[in-house]
């Protein structure tokens, strides 16, 4: 039964990096090789490099604690003090890629 269900997050995992693989590319060398670069186009690359790792670990992070909450109410008191911790630790995560657009907002505004 643990197979089927790491194959099926495996799957699921998959699908959503082709999801998100088929969004429209940067080619920054492209602009470099123009020599016309600036700070504001390469803030603009970082942070739609950033709202897409934001959403893709919002993503996972949704799957492993929809797993680690079926694992703690489902196990015994070992297993449920270990999930708990992993609960916790997933969450301040998440907590840190909502931060994660203001945190660079803030250092692009500082070099700009």
């Amino acid at each position: 039964m643990k197979h089927k269900i790491n194959l099926k997050i495996t799957s699921v995992l998959v699908f959503l990096l082709s999801l998100i693989s088929k969004a429209t590319p940067v080619y920054a060398v492209e602009k470099l090789e123009g020599g016309d670069i600036t700070i504001e186009t390469l803030g603009t690359i970082i942070k739609s490099l950033a709202t897409r790792i934001q959403i893709f670990g919002i993503i996972v992070a949704f799957i492993a604690l929809t797993v680690f909450v079926i694992q703690f109410i489902i196990g015994d008191d070992e297993m449920k003090q270990r999930r708990k911790k992993t609960i916790i630790y997933t969450l301040v995560g998440v907590g840190l890629l909502i931060l994660i657009p203001s945190i660079i907002n803030f250092i692009i505004d500082t070099l700009a």
